[in-house]
């Protein structure tokens, strides 16, 4: 296969994510060499009617209104090859940056957040456009905490890889998303942005009381969305009608910009003093490091492996079932990760930075674990997690539990020095909730 590092008109530094439908890489254009892009590349080629499927939705987002408050889509296309891709525009930061750092926000900077997204909102949809993944970590902050909403390949045909549910998932989606399909709808978007504004406001979900909580459990959305302290009653009154588990009585897009445009924020607030923390559901999970892309070897199409029962047969469920209140959405899915690039700071470690060294100390650690069973052991995807203290992994161990068929396997390491040292006890109060949930602990 010839070299590639280029798709259409951007080039590709890194990968970022490889799925069964796409890799998203972070790019640049020639003419803005400054400007980040998320360029995002399905592995299969298209011809006949998907082919034109796909263009039809090409042109209706290269078609939009410029907006303020809306990724520029730099690109879209069809690679020589007849592979779909789109290029966006992204940021350092998103909303959940903002989020954690400062706490939740003041009522009016609330209602403007959300008359600026639901203009955006309305804009997308007027388009027949349907965006399906509204959420805090796509939503990029730029320069002088302007906002802009992005991640538009969640819903495009060809690119679009399910996501599992998450709070921001609307109710009569959530079956669709434990199942692996992709399922949205301009109510749908309305209801996830209604939970990114409650959760700006009140610094937690609507309708989570413990972190243990099941993202996928729809008795959790009837309950009554409370006031939250501190805040105007009025305020919550409409983000509460957005998040009304009947679809049907949901405001548009449109209708909730003038619901929230024409309210004066002169209402009694609510009794109690205003959240002035996060919940940490709301945090912004650390994903995938980027790695430099090899010649050729990167855009190689895809090819998938068998599924495989894995050593921990309860993880797949976990991860598709049992979302929490963590932004699971942001880990899955080519989608899910269109901001990484930018926004997930490269670690200080030697090992984090130099592969062939974080190779050879992952062969060393599997070499220790496995013994001579070591060989019939493949890793799948490794990356340096927690700020880069610790090296987790996904490996095929072929003989599986008791020496029969193939298991998957997530592994963990802590970094000390230039080490890796095994990670055997998940009630270590140490570990960092990142890595105890990739464990399954």
């Amino acid at each position: 296969m010839s070299s590639m590092t280029t798709v259409g008109p951007a080039a590709v530094h890194r990968l970022l994510h490889r799925d069964t439908v796409c890799s998203v890489f972070s790019g640049t254009v020639a003419t803005a060499p400054t400007d980040l892009l998320c360029v995002t590349v399905a592995h299969e080629r298209v011809d006949g009617s998907r082919r034109e499927v796909f263009l039809e939705w090409a042109a209706k987002l290269t078609g939009l209104a410029a907006h303020p408050h809306l990724s520029p889509c730099t690109a879209v296309g069809l690679t020589e090859n007849g592979r779909p891709y789109l290029a966006v525009g992204t940021a350092r930061r998103t909303l959940a940056d903002l989020l954690s750092d400062q706490g939740p926000m003041p009522p009016g900077q609330v209602r403007a957040l959300g008359v600026a997204l639901s203009d955006a909102v309305a804009v997308y949809h007027r388009s027949g456009l349907i965006h399906g993944a509204i959420q805090p970590a796509h939503i990029l902050v730029g320069s002088g905490r302007h906002l802009q909403l992005t991640a538009y390949d969640v819903t495009a045909p060809v690119l679009a890889a399910p996501l599992p549910p998450s709070p921001y998932t609307a109710p009569e989606h959530l079956d669709a998303a434990v199942a692996g399909e992709v399922a949205a709808s301009p109510a749908g978007d309305v209801y996830a942005l209604a939970t990114v504004l409650y959760a700006a406001l009140g610094g937690r979900l609507p309708w989570v009381r413990h972190a243990r909580e099941d993202a996928a459990d729809p008795l959790l959305r009837a309950a009554p969305v409370p006031h939250i302290a501190g805040v105007d009653c009025e305020l919550t009154d409409i983000i509460g009608a957005a998040l009304s588990p009947d679809p049907r009585r949901r405001p548009t897009a449109e209708t909730l910009r003038q619901q929230l445009t024409r309210l004066p924020l002169a209402g009694p607030p609510s009794a109690g003093r205003r959240p002035d923390s996060v919940a940490p559901g709301l945090l912004p999970r650390r994903g995938l490091r980027p790695v430099t892309v090899a010649v050729s070897t990167e855009l190689a199409p895809y090819r998938p492996s068998r599924e495989r029962i894995g050593l921990r047969p309860r993880l797949r469920s976990i991860a598709t079932a049992t979302a929490g209140v963590a932004l699971t959405g942001a880990l899955l899915g080519g989608a899910a990760l269109a901001t990484y690039a930018a926004t997930n700071p490269e670690s200080s470690g030697s090992l984090c930075t130099d592969p062939a060294a974080l190779a050879g100390q992952i062969g060393e650690r599997l070499g220790e674990q496995f013994g001579d069973q070591a060989e019939s052991v493949k890793v799948i995807d490794s990356w340096c997690a927690a700020d880069g203290q610790f090296v987790v992994a996904t490996v095929d161990h072929q003989g599986g539990t008791g020496g029969s068929g193939d298991a998957a396997e997530r592994l963990a390491w802590r970094i000390e020095g230039e080490e890796l040292v095994v990670v055997g006890d998940c009630a270590d109060p140490s570990l960092p909730a990142s890595i105890t949930e990739f464990l399954g602990c």
